[in-house]
């Protein structure tokens, strides 16, 4: 079968996204709890949201002397004795991906009005200069329960920027306690850029996006002398370049 460069790129951009959405689902799926459904974190595919847990074990105190010790709630989840300072956790996104929602899940069962805050902060390299992405997420005492933000749309800058999971408690009996944090992201094509960088594929071309992404990417550097041969036929040796290179495929078990 000999297909187009330009009928490739778009096959291969197809075939990975329906590869991401037909992962399967259970009764425990996020679905059911109306988000959209992926259970198996996709790394590839720009049709689904890839979730990412940061459970209450991954957090620790900002300030040893302000946040006291990490005590067990109900079930797996934490409180300090001291409430004073901040816990961090880790984000664990990709750069490039866009964070789309964010998810804090407690336990929160305080009649005063103490409850447990979450921010997703931005710091510059040095950790430094920090602000809020997205709005405070802050629990009700309504029990073990979630409170989500999925209004969201922020491009990771990972070389640029320090990210860091903060979170804050305003009680330290025990009736308020972090579960996790979820973080979805979603893949996508890269923007197009203004110029074109093969003459055969102009700024006007329907596959133009796609043909610059596999070239940014490293997948594809054309046929030759400034041109892409979009309309070329490809052999299933290029076809194994293509895709092995788009999916960072090897044959080492590691």
């Amino acid at each position: 079968m000999r297909i187009s460069q330009v009928g490739l790129s778009i096959a291969l951009l197809a075939t990975v996204a329906a590869l991401a959405a037909a992962q399967p689902t259970s009764a425990s799926s996020p679905a059911n709890r109306g988000m959209p459904s992926a259970v198996k974190a996709p790394d590839y595919g720009t049709a689904s949201l890839t979730h990412v847990r940061v459970s209450a074990m991954e957090f620790s105190p900002l300030n040893t002397n302000l946040s006291g010790d990490w005590y067990p709630g109900p079930g797996r989840t934490r409180y300090p004795s001291l409430y004073l300072g901040s816990w961090e956790g880790p984000f664990h996104l990709p750069g490039g991906a866009l964070l789309k929602r964010v998810e804090l899940d407690y336990c929160d069962t305080n009649a005063s009005g103490h409850h447990v805050q979450l921010n997703v902060l931005e710091c510059d390299n040095q950790g430094q200069g920090c602000s809020p992405i997205g709005a405070q997420l802050v629990s009700t005492s309504n029990g073990c329960a979630f409170v989500a933000d999925d209004t969201l749309n922020y491009r990771v800058d990972a070389y640029h920027h320090l990210y860091s999971l903060e979170v804050d408690f305003t009680a330290d009996d025990g009736t308020v306690a972090l579960a996790s944090v979820i973080l979805s992201y979603q893949l996508d094509v890269s923007p197009a850029p203004a110029t074109a960088s093969f003459a055969d594929v102009p700024t006007s071309d329907p596959a133009f996006q796609y043909v610059e992404a596999l070239v940014s990417s490293g997948i594809t550097a054309g046929c030759g002398s400034g041109n892409y041969c979009p309309d070329a036929p490809l052999t299933r040796r290029q076809m194994a370049v293509f895709l092995s290179k788009a999916l960072g495929l090897n044959w080492a078990g590691f």
